[in-house]
């Protein structure tokens, strides 16, 4: 591993910064007593000669940290939102060993990694004991299939944090961990690298009319956009020439409905909506000359993207709610209960956030209702209120109960 240069400074002339140094060190101690003890079990640690220990504190892999690629034009708030996020995400996330222990993921990112790739690239004769440590830590040096685990929930990591900055309103935003600690050993920093990649808002004339549109897509690991394509039969139109592949476009108005009726992380939803016209088969209601293209959450139905054919181009008009009035389930809730679009409004129930505080999972006539409207998906949701982007008071589901006393659904249950 290359030697990192010790930092400038006299700290003994500040009784305070030394105070500090001696704090952190004994700190990165305790650290590398616990890892050992997790990772090969008790015993360990106190074969490492104290001089080998001080080496590797000084030589130690800097704070993992994001910063702006010098190839991409990031903006500091960006960046500054990025590292909350990476801060947040680490923060009490542990990997789980098969030996039975959990260590802190953020421990094995820092402490973790140096002990392991030390101990990886030493000489067997290096210290004395380095033959038996490199023995049992092998298990997971670097190719080894715990190493991968490591490696793959930093990609899982460094994926959630770029997908909470992403917007198609905005720009996608892509990462480079491949110079961190967990890709390359030898690496004297520990940096993620952002780069954003701004969207292109396109008018697009429809019935007269102009409208503000940007074309499906999102930016691959090449760091290249990969825009959606889709051919019409695909989502049941019929067309008179050849049936080719075409441009998908989102209207802004679709995406402003998504963020009304879902209401969580943006990145999270288009994301989502990107990938659904990336699948081999998609989920789709053929209505006149519109498609219902389903939109899953957490593998559960949420709603409906409305799709039409104008040309060249499938366009994604609106997005719809499972309860609204315009998608089969929603038209099952007024057969069954009579719940009309104002009375859904009225209701609140016509947005994932208000339907959620209602819990209506915990309350059997009303679960039973949307069960058998075929809305009983988004009773498996409710884990979805701590992405919600503004927060929402929990609600009274008999008040919900008290509006439909008189309907027929609730008549004939009694």
């Amino acid at each position: 591993m290359s030697k990192l240069k010790k930092k400038k400074g006299n700290s003994s002339s500040n009784p305070e910064a030394a105070k500090q140094a001696l704090m952190h060190r004994k700190r990165f101690m305790e650290r590398m007593e616990l890892l050992c003890n997790s990772l090969a079990g008790k015993g360990y640690f106190e074969k490492i000669p104290e001089q080998i220990l001080a080496h590797m504190y000084a030589t130690r892999y800097p704070a993992l940290k994001i910063k702006a690629s010098s190839e991409s034009v990031v903006s500091k708030s960006i960046v500054v939102k990025a590292n909350k996020l990476l801060n947040a995400f680490l923060d009490d996330q542990y990997i789980n060993l098969k030996n039975g222990e959990r260590i802190l993921f953020s421990m094995l990112l820092s402490e973790g990694l140096l002990l392991i790739n030390f101990l990886h690239v030493i000489p067997a004769n290096y210290f004395p004991h380095a033959a038996l440590l490199k023995e049992e830590f092998k298990d997971y040096f670097p190719g080894t299939e715990a190493y991968s685990s490591i490696q793959e929930m930093m990609d899982t990591l460094v994926q959630d944090v770029i997908v909470y900055l992403s917007d198609f309103n905005k720009s996608i935003i892509k990462a480079d961990h491949s110079e961190t600690a967990c890709y390359e050993i030898s690496s004297n920093h520990n940096d993620i690298y952002l780069y954003e990649f701004k969207t292109e808002k396109k008018p697009v004339v429809i019935d007269g009319e102009s409208r503000p549109m940007i074309r499906l897509g999102w930016v691959d690991e090449e760091l290249d956009w990969v825009f959606a394509k889709v051919k019409p039969s695909a989502l049941g139109f019929r067309v008179a020439g050849l049936d080719l592949p075409l441009d998908v476009y989102i209207q802004t108005h679709a995406l402003n409905r998504l963020q009304e009726r879902i209401n969580i992380t943006p990145g999270i939803m288009h994301s989502i909506a990107f990938m659904i016209f990336m699948d081999p088969v998609i989920k789709h209601h053929k209505d006149y000359d519109r498609s219902l293209v389903e939109f899953y959450l957490s593998d559960k139905k949420a709603g409906y993207l409305q799709v039409e054919l104008h040309g060249d181009k499938l366009i994604i008009h609106t997005f719809l709610f499972l309860t609204n009035s315009g998608t089969p389930e929603g038209k099952k809730l007024e057969q069954l209960a009579g719940l009309q679009k104002a009375d859904k409004i009225y209701l609140e129930i016509d947005k994932l956030s208000t339907f959620n505080s209602y819990h209506i999972d915990k309350n059997e006539q009303l679960k039973e209702l949307f069960v058998q409207a075929g809305c009983g998906s988004l009773l498996e949701l409710g884990h979805l209120q701590e992405y919600s982007v503004n927060e929402v008071k929990d609600k009274d589901p008999d008040s919900i109960l008290k509006y439909l006393a008189d309907s027929k659904f609730f008549r004939s249950s009694e």
